[in-house]
């Protein structure tokens, strides 16, 4: 096939950019995605929807594999996906619905909720409120970012005296909302998703704290510090079967479609907590959680690719199939 691959490109080490990706990373999709066969045509999306959509009318692609994350607004992730979808094109990963419900960490942890998987108890903010029913320590944290922007070490609050001081410093930046959660004691364990392939072994996520709290923050996914991926990680049947079901329904009930990865905090004792759902996660490196769960079952990049690959064909059939039969109606 024809295939877009469609990207922001990072052009620097900016929070802002910490989703997007760097030139090194297309050019490795799109030599791995070319030698299963097919043409690929990197485009960055940035810029001039009026352009985007003149590129995308004059190359015509069959299909468009997108990791375009958008960078404005709450319904970013979504943007790209709904226009494909309104050109009729036919592209990977989930919908621009799904996209947009999973970006809402705390709409997405009620809908998971609503499957019977346990979740953090939460507030959304929108305004500097101090008197809320907690339970400390909570952290504070945007409520419409992934990749732990706003996350640092002074986002975990312990008394009540702090409160208001880091929900007004983290509001000046991300004026969308805030999600002020409890912050369960645990390991940071992800459960992968990939079409074809299903659920994937669960992977802990191994590291050195920046500061006091154990917490996944910015400086260490994005600075020198190191997070070791443990696959598969090392949890009890019990716990692993807990938090696989738990992936499982979180999957199903958000809709997400061809990949996707579930994060979870998991107690000392056991209990499996959803904490969000990534239907756009990282393909940046070949450490990336989707491609090391890949390999412990045996399956390596290149094919778990194609299954991406195959999920995105299989909708473009569907979406033409309503199409011929109306034409043979006319007929």
């Amino acid at each position: 096939m024809r295939l877009a691959l469609t990207f922001n490109r990072k052009r620097d080490d900016r929070e802002a950019d910490a989703e997007l990706d760097t030139l090194e990373t297309v050019h490795t999709l799109a030599s791995t995605i070319a030698s299963l066969g097919h043409t690929v045509m990197p485009i960055e999306v940035s810029g001039s929807i009026e352009a985007l959509v003149r590129t995308l009318r004059r190359t015509a692609p069959d299909l468009v594999f997108n990791i375009a994350e958008g960078t404005h607004g709450r319904f970013r992730e979504a943007f790209y996906p709904a226009l494909f979808e309104q050109l009729g094109l036919a592209h990977t990963g989930s919908d621009a619905c799904v996209l947009a419900v999973c970006l809402d960490k705390a709409l997405a942890k009620r809908i998971v909720s609503s499957a019977g998987v346990a979740v953090p108890r939460d507030h959304v903010l929108r305004a500097p409120i101090a008197d809320l029913e907690l339970t400390f320590p909570v952290i504070v944290k945007p409520n419409y970012e992934g990749s732990s922007k706003g996350i640092t070490q002074a986002s975990v609050v312990t008394e009540r005296a702090q409160l208001r001081s880091t929900i007004e410093r983290l509001l000046a930046t991300y004026p969308s909302g805030l999600l002020v959660e409890e912050l369960i004691d645990g390991d940071d364990v992800s459960v992968a998703f990939v079409a074809g392939l299903g659920v994937l072994p669960p992977v802990r996520y191994l590291y050195e704290p920046t500061g006091p709290h154990r917490i996944l923050d910015f400086e260490l996914k994005h600075g020198v510090h190191r997070v070791r991926l443990e696959v598969p990680a090392t949890l009890d049947a019990a716990t692993t079967a807990s938090v696989t079901d738990a992936a499982t329904r979180a999957f199903d009930v958000l809709g997400v479609t061809g990949f996707g990865r579930a994060d979870f905090r998991i107690t000392p004792g056991g209990e499996v907590r959803f904490l969000e759902m990534n239907p756009l996660p990282s393909l940046a490196s070949r450490d990336a959680e989707l491609f090391v769960s890949a390999a412990e079952r045996g399956v390596n990049p290149g094919d778990m690719l194609a299954a991406i690959i195959a999920s995105g064909k299989a909708r473009r059939a569907r979406s033409r199939a309503p199409t011929r039969a109306r034409r043979a109606r006319a007929a």
